[in-house]
């Protein structure tokens, strides 16, 4: 038998560690209850090269709201093109 009540939780962001504690803020402050895998071992790893990716975990009841965080927090976090080339000034 298969109990209704299970809580199914899903991957919401990966990335690395500094990254993955951004996401787990910003979902904190909307009022989300998150939580890491794979974070053992890179508690002073943030440089990207050497940390592992970081999970963070929802649970499925939370997808509607975290999906808009998640997705303006990964816009944000491409430049555009402004950014890449910034307009020249003239002396």
């Amino acid at each position: 038998m298969i109990n209704k009540d299970k809580e199914v939780f899903i991957t919401a962001y990966t990335g690395t560690l500094w990254e993955a504690e951004m996401v787990k803020s910003l979902l904190y402050d909307a009022g989300i209850e998150s939580f890491f895998q794979h974070s053992t071992g890179n508690s002073y790893a943030y440089d990207p090269i050497f940390s592992q990716a970081v999970k963070v975990i929802i649970n499925e009841s939370d997808v509607p709201i975290a999906k808009e965080i998640v997705e303006e927090y990964t816009r944000n976090l491409t430049p555009t093109k402004s950014e890449y080339f910034p307009p020249r000034r003239s002396l």
